[in-house]
């Protein structure tokens, strides 16, 4: 069938690909998911396309200007290349390349971590991508959040109780971390064990970001590719993947929040939890500098003010847009507690 090349084929010949395909044919399968997700390693024999070329399909896909620069092996790879993507006037790391290697017979290895994946807004054709190359999902993380505590780590131990986690009848391992005493600064939940390959998170996340009196609270499921083949359609349907992983799991993503509203939620929180910081430790100097002659805050704020993302600061949540109001609301707030 003749016309003009994908591309997938453009990236092959080290090319910069055109945008991926719009997807006309409706929502793409992932717009409604319940489940995002959230971290991705795959693996996949030496293709034709340098790496310059996937860096720029890989740029297509995210809609922003993606570069590559020379970095350590990972997992056995002797050579690594650390992927950026630019956002808001600066360069944000958001995975890595592998290559090299005897024990890895030519094979590469691409990881998308968290904040890459929050950037992705065509998966279809990363997808197609990877299929192409003939890839191995080695490990990905699917992510189900609850908002408003429609679920919590409570609910978890409950369910865990009840049997609501076991398979052929064995139950998992748990574990716990954090605080679950004073519960004043989060709890986490370990169901599983990644070493054999399926783990389930559960965690306060609200809390984690720094809100304290936060109700939100991720589920969040971690496949590992040992003992077990992890289809790459996970990519496309990670909420169905997801619901199959424990028997009690499928009846939780009906309430789960959806994608925008949990990329926005998660910037709000972290940047009202720097706005305290901020309030903390230099409160007491901007308002001395606020009683200086001719003072004025505009020429301030451009003063201090460095091009950039704070690093606890997920991009996809600067992609989402947060309003000023929204972050100010939850400041104050958190400081009339």
């Amino acid at each position: 069938m003749s016309g003009a090349p994908s591309a997938v084929s453009e990236a092959r010949a080290g090319r910069a690909a055109p945008l991926p395909r719009a997807v006309t044919r409706g929502e793409s399968p992932t717009s409604a998911q319940a489940v995002k997700v959230d971290w991705l390693n795959a693996t996949f024999p030496a293709p034709e396309l340098s790496v310059e070329g996937f860096i720029a399909f890989l740029g297509k896909l995210l809609g922003r200007h993606c570069s590559g620069h020379e970095g350590r092996g990972l997992f056995g790879f002797s050579t690594g290349v650390k992927l950026f993507a630019y956002l808001a006037g600066t360069m944000v790391h958001i995975g890595s390349l592998a290559m090299g290697g005897e024990s890895q017979r030519g094979r590469w290895m691409f990881q998308l971590t968290g904040k890459g994946c929050g950037l992705v807004t065509d998966w279809e054709s990363l997808h197609e991508l990877l299929e192409s190359l003939g890839a191995k999902v080695t490990r990905v993380d699917l992510a189900c959040d609850f908002l408003e505590g429609e679920y919590t780590v409570d609910d978890a131990v409950r369910m865990h109780g009840e049997g609501g986690f076991t398979s052929a009848g064995r139950p998992p391992s748990t574990e716990v971390a954090g605080d679950w005493l004073d519960r004043l600064r989060g709890r986490t939940l370990y169901i599983g064990k990644g070493t054999n390959g399926k783990m389930l998170r559960v965690y306060e996340k609200g809390i984690q970001l720094g809100d304290f009196n936060s109700p939100w609270v991720r589920y969040e499921v971690q496949l590992g590719a040992r003992d077990r083949e992890i289809p790459l359609d996970v990519l496309l349907k990670p909420t169905q993947y997801f619901a199959g992983c424990y028997p009690c799991l499928a009846g939780l993503v009906a309430e789960a929040a959806a994608k925008i509203p949990t990329r926005q939620t998660e910037a709000r929180t972290t940047l009202s939890h720097l706005l305290t910081h901020l309030k903390r430790s230099y409160g007491k100097l901007l308002h001395v500098l606020g009683k200086s002659e001719d003072f004025d805050s505009t020429e301030l704020v451009e003063e201090v003010r460095v091009i950039g993302v704070p690093r606890r600061l997920n991009p996809s949540g600067v992609v989402a847009g947060v309003a000023w109001a929204d972050v100010q609301a939850l400041f104050s707030r958190r400081n009339q507690q």
